[in-house]
């Protein structure tokens, strides 16, 4: 089912048809609208070279997380790796 649900970006609204509960996109909106604003607090720039650059600095955001994650991945892989070597010896050592 489609929601349909007005969000206010930079003092302007928009009407954002999406799957995703109200809730989410609310949230997605009110995170675009607070980077927009966190920009332009630190420099008086244009709306459209302030969703540029606060869009740039979501999209860092996203690479940043996303290497988090697979760093994380990486270290759960590892941790089970590690986990199956040390049953492997704890069976070993109980056999003798």
């Amino acid at each position: 089912m489609l929601n349909r649900v007005v969000v206010t970006i930079d003092g302007l609204e928009y009407t954002v048809v999406s799957e995703e509960s109200e809730e989410s996109i609310r949230r997605t909106a009110n995170l675009v609208d607070e980077n927009i604003a966190s920009v332009k607090k630190a420099a008086p720039l244009s709306s459209l070279s302030a969703t540029v650059l606060a869009a740039m600095n979501l999209a860092e955001s996203y690479y940043k997380a996303l290497e988090s994650t697979d760093n994380l991945r990486r270290q759960i892989k590892d941790y089970a790796e590690e986990n199956g070597r040390l049953r492997a010896e704890l069976n070993r050592l109980k056999r003798k």
